[in-house]
This record gives structure tokens, sequence and C-alpha cells, in this order.
């Protein structure tokens, strides 16, 4: 694929998914909202905590349906066109989407998200398999960096629409419908511009392959597939890690800006304000963290994507807490009083995502071409699991120490900083990786390396 047909398609993904994720944390930013327009149960009794449960829910059953299915999706994107399947994601996620614009009660508006978060949650593994057919081994560390970008920045984007129109008073209803709008047009051009995606195009051996006229033609057989998962033990660390690692992703953002709110006494426009500035930090890191790794790859050093990772994230983990320990003085909305918050949540979220386009490239370089929408289907399981359950176990944080005599504001911070020290296990299992992670990489090299001869010698795959 030409340098212009690959930016091509990227931009055209990056802008689909952009939208698309830009759903994934709208409610967060409106959930006081919400609360006062009697769209959250429990509200009239809120000295029991039950309506936080309620408010948990809808960020955790969405993600737990996504869970669910998909490995079906990350599986068909091995056997399927992944260019059609991308699509139809994508659209599985948006229709529901536009519709929780209208949902009438709380109960309509979870079964709503649910299916916006299958979609969500079946675009992931298609998108980032699409991203290693498009950029070769060495570069895939910026290839996921803009693929994280169109994620991170969307569930800004979304944060973003949601708390302007909180501020100047508009119905919580608007952002839905304009969040997903876009991609009823993007989606039609993505079908209609981009050709069919090679599996396997950017791997240097099938590259040439296909240059030759022939094709590479294996597919997924479960049977194999587990057997090479089996003997792959760098992807059975990766896929550990994302366990107590997301616990913190899923929690924070989630409950940030109530609590902002809450303990901090700002609006809703400036507690949005201090995540957004966060998220940009969340962006540079990305970028910082795939380009500095794809250098050092190029350079020899090929423990990189796993050094930069372990240690990106011990120091974020230190920056989050000291964010959600500052004392801010309640109630200020001057530049004088944000600048510090502001400066430590992007500081923090640089290092803290060191991981996010280092992990799929790791996984896409120890697994073999026809493998890797399974593996990420697996991947996504494994990296949603505390996404899914950190929205309520942040609920249940903060209802345990509510009840333990702490002021709603304090049980919320210590229920936050209590879910975050889960990013230090995380961060420990990168370090298995480093004594598994060359020999599988030269695994899938040498085997790519046999099939394409093969296949150039006999004409068949």
């Amino acid at each position: 694929m030409g340098d212009r047909s690959r930016r091509l398609v990227i931009i055209l993904i990056v802008m689909s998914l952009m939208m698309l994720w830009a759903d994934q944390n709208l409610i967060p930013p409106m959930l006081v909202k919400l609360e006062k327009e009697g769209m959250i149960p429990g509200v009239e009794n809120s000295a029991t905590g039950e309506y936080l449960i309620y408010e948990g829910l809808l960020g955790t059953v969405p993600i737990i349906a996504g869970i669910a299915t998909t490995f079906v999706w990350g599986y068909l994107a091995d056997k399927i066109s992944r260019r059609k399947l991308f699509a139809l994601a994508v659209l599985v996620g948006e229709v529901p989407c536009f519709l929780t614009g209208f949902a009438r009660n709380y109960w309509e508006m979870l079964l709503l998200r649910t299916f916006t978060g299958i979609g969500i949650n079946g675009a992931a593994p298609v998108a980032r398999a699409l991203v290693a057919d498009i950029y070769p081994p060495e570069e895939r560390g910026k290839g996921y960096a803009i693929y994280n970008f169109s994620t991170g920045f969307g569930v800004l984007l979304g944060m973003l629409m949601a708390g302007i129109v909180v501020s100047i008073g508009l119905s919580w209803r608007i952002p839905f419908m304009v969040a997903a709008l876009p991609n009823f047009i993007l989606v039609p051009i993505f079908l209609t511009v981009v050709k069919e995606i090679k599996i396997g195009a950017a791997e240097p051996e099938i590259s040439k392959l296909y240059e030759s006229g022939a094709e590479y033609k294996f597919r997924i057989h479960l049977r194999e597939f587990f057997k090479a998962l089996a003997a792959t033990p760098t992807l059975i660390f990766l896929y550990l890690q994302g366990i107590p690692g997301t616990f913190p992703w899923g929690a924070i953002p989630y409950w940030s800006p109530k609590y902002f709110q809450t303990k901090w006494g700002v609006s809703e426009a400036v507690a949005t304000l201090i995540v957004f500035a966060a998220g940009i930090g969340m962006m540079m890191g990305y970028f910082i963290a795939g380009i500095l790794s794809d250098k050092l790859l190029r350079k020899g050093m090929i423990n990189a994507r796993l050094l930069i990772p372990f240690s990106g994230i011990l120091i974020g983990t230190i920056t989050a807490i000291a964010l959600l320990s500052y004392p801010y003085p309640y109630g200020a909305d001057d530049f004088a009083a944000l600048l510090p918050v502001i400066l430590l949540g992007v500081l923090g979220m640089v290092f803290v995502t060191f991981s996010a386009p280092n992990v799929p490239a790791v996984l896409s370089e120890v697994s073999l071409p026809e493998h890797r929408g399974t593996i990420f289907g697996l991947f996504n399981i494994t990296d949603n699991i505390g996404s899914a359950l950190g929205p309520i176990t942040g609920s249940i944080f903060i209802a345990y120490f509510s009840k333990s005599g702490l002021s709603e504001p304090d049980a919320m911070h210590a229920g936050l900083v209590a879910i975050s020290l889960l990013w230090v296990p995380c961060a420990l299992l990168w370090l298995p990786a480093l004594r598994t992670y060359r020999r599988d990489r030269e695994k899938i090299r040498k085997i790519l390396a046999e099939r394409a001869s093969t296949t150039r010698s006999t004409g068949a795959g």
C-alpha cells in the first residue's frame, strides 16, 4: 500500500473511531444533570448511596456487553473482510447512540448504551488488526499511537460536548445525536473509497509475496490459534497486565468530573476542562511512547516496547494520585488556581498512557497475521474487564468509605486513590515479558519467511 493510500485509509478510520468513541464518555459530565431530571433511580434516597450504583451501571453494563461479544468480532476479522466488518461495527454502535437521545427513562437509556458498547468493542479488534495490515512492524508504535489518538480524543470530544451542553443549559439528549450523525456519512464514504486491505500486507515477507502476484491464503483455525496462544507467553503476560491496569481507567475518568465538582466545588464546565486537559496529556503520551519505541526498536533496542510502558505507568501513578490529592481552593475558578491541577493532569496522563501504543504493537509482532483479529478480540476482553468494572467498583469503593464515616468528597477521594494503586501491579506484569518477547518475535518472523518461500515456490498458500 502506497503512502497516499495509507494516509487516506487511516484518516477515514480515525474519523470514524473518533466519533464512535465520542459516545463512550458522554454520561460522566452529565450525571448531576441526569439526577436533577429524574433519569437516575434512587436519587430521592441519596443517603443510602443506591443511586451511585445506578450511575456506575451506565458505565459498566455497556462494556460488559462489549466484552461478551468482542471475541466473535475479532474471530470474524480473521475470516471475512476486515473493511466491511469495521463499517458494520461502527454502525452497530452509532444507531443506538443516536436513539439514546430519545430515551424516556433510565432503563431505555441503559439498554441503548448496551448496544453502543457492543459496537464500540466490535470496532476495536477489527481496527487494531487493520493497523497491523497497514503499518510495518517498525512503524506500529506510530500506527497504534494514531489509533489511540482517535479513540482517546473521541472520548474527550464527547466529554467536551457534554460539558458544553450542560454549561449552557441545553438538553442532555443533544450530544448523543451529534456524536452519532457524522458516521452515517463517514461509513458509506469509507466503503466506497477504501479498497480491500489484504491480511498481513504490511509484513515485509508477505508484502513481497503480494508484489510477486501470489496470495497469502492462510486463515485462522481455532485449534491452531489456541495452540499458538499457549506457546506464546508474551501474549499471556500482556493480557494479564491489562486486567489491573484498566480498573483505574474505568473508574477515574468516569468519576473525576463529579469528584472535581463535589470535592473542589467547581462547575461542570470547569470539571470538564480539567479532565479535557488531562486528556491532552493522554494524546501527547500516545505519540511520545509510540514514536520513541519505534525509534529505539530501529536502533536495536528490542525491549524498548516493554521498558517504556513499565516506567511510564509507575511515574504516571504517582502524578495521578498527586492530582487527586491536590489541595485545591474550594470553588475557585481563576487561572492561578487551575494551572497547577491542569499541569498535574497533563503530566500524569503523558506517562501513564505509555503502554497504550506499545501493547498492540507487541501483540501484533508476536502473532500471525491471520490470528490478529482474534488476538485483539481476546485482548479487548482483558483490556476492558477493568474498564467495565471500574465505574461500578469505583462506586462501591466510594460507598464503602462513605459508610465508614467519611464525607462524600473525602470518600470519593479515598476511593479513587485506592483504585489508582492498581496501576502498580499492571506495571510489574510487564517485567516477565522481558524474558520471552525477543524469542516470540523472532519465531513469527521465521514462520512468515518460510511461508513466503513455500508459497512462491509452489504457487499455493
